[in-house]
């Protein structure tokens, strides 16, 4: 019997382990996506990310993968706080590889996002899965038993269904729903980054640390300066700072000095530990509005599944639908149109009220 296709839509993070876990359980899936190679995307080519322990649960399950992971795991997480003109450590967390182990079995781990991305493609590639890149998926012909999705460079393919996995700005979500209008919600993030040379930082490589401060007529920014990661002999520092602002586009690309000079000679450069110094240092400052999308009242439409950012940025992870395809097709046979409804309703109603009520919360906070 030939194996199941399924298109998936997008190669970021979650794409390239959601694929191995499809060909494990017997289905053949196809990554297509719109840039022309691991990495090329995101706002942020050297941005990091902290790996917490149920994320490295999930990864564990693929044979040999941890070992590989380019990163190093936070011993401390400091809770600073500047208000009042007032410096104060507020909490200082031990959170150590063998501390964490200890709580939930595993570490949390900090990584370069493009490093880590192209160990997961890797690591696709490796379980024989095909990726084609330069492929933008531009429409979507629904039948009874298949899905044909043609992409803008004139190419179609066929699968049994599709899982639109292309992030925020998601082709699959807008053939499927229409263009909805994204929100500014009033927000406004920066981000200053600086390099720093590996020996000569220290033992405070392995902290994050998270920071509070009032500035700007009484208005609170909230800081949060993620794992250091080490890239070749050296530390990417960041800071994210989220605070209420006018909107403004993501354009700091184009940036000019005068602008970043603005930044590092605000208020934010008066912030205490260590934050306000990484301000005036920053090599890269990025700028950029929040925004929010409406919410959808269902993730699927037929055979088409939305899955991560593509539905709500805070969407559930890609195990649920694994183990709701596997109650339900355990063999891993073609699913009817009917069977798969039974799939990706259970899927939505497992999340999609708790990610309605995550937004409200996060609305009113």
């Amino acid at each position: 019997m030939a194996e199941t296709r399924v298109i998936i839509v997008g190669a970021g993070i979650a794409s390239p382990v959601l694929a191995v876990f499809l060909k494990t359980r017997g289905y053949h899936p196809v990554i297509y996506e719109r840039l022309p190679g691991p990495g090329e995307g995101g706002l942020v080519p050297n941005a990091r990310h902290r790996l917490r322990s149920n994320g490295i649960r999930v990864l564990s399950l693929i044979p040999e993968l941890l070992e590989h992971i380019p990163g190093h795991s936070p011993d401390r997480t400091i809770h600073c706080s500047c208000l009042n003109e007032e410096q104060n450590i507020l909490v200082d967390s031990n959170i150590s590889p063998a501390s964490m182990r200890g709580r939930f079995g595993f570490p949390n781990i900090g990584v370069q996002r493009t490093e880590f991305q192209r160990l997961l493609i890797d690591t696709a590639e490796k379980h024989s899965i095909e990726i084609k890149w330069d492929h933008q998926a531009i429409e979507f012909d629904q039948s009874e038993d298949a899905v044909e999705v043609t992409f803008a460079n004139g190419a179609k393919d066929t699968a049994s269904f599709v899982i639109g996995c292309d992030r925020l700005h998601s082709n699959t979500r807008i053939a499927l729903f229409g263009k909805d209008k994204a929100n500014f919600t009033g927000m406004v993030r920066v981000n200053p980054f600086r390099l720093a040379l590996l020996n000569n930082y220290g033992d405070d490589r392995h902290q994050t640390h998270h920071i509070a401060h009032p500035c700007c007529g009484g208005q609170i920014f909230m800081g949060v300066s993620a794992s250091q990661i080490p890239v070749q002999g050296l530390i990417v520092l960041g800071l994210s700072i989220t605070t209420r602002g006018a909107d403004a586009k993501k354009d700091w690309r184009t940036q000019h000095v005068e602008q970043h000079n603005e930044v590092r000679k605000g208020p934010l450069s008066a912030w205490g530990f260590g934050a306000g110094d990484l301000v005036k240092a920053g090599q890269k400052i990025m700028k950029y509005g929040l925004y929010d999308r409406p919410e959808l009242k269902s993730w699927f439409k037929g055979r088409i599944v939305l899955l991560g950012d593509a539905a709500h940025p805070t969407s559930p992870t890609f195990t649920i639908l694994m183990k709701l395809l596997r109650k339900h097709n355990p063999s891993a046979n073609q699913l009817s149109t009917e069977l798969l409804s039974r799939v990706f309703t259970d899927f939505q109603n497992i999340r999609l009220l708790r990610t309605s009520e995550l937004v409200r919360g996060r609305e009113v906070t």
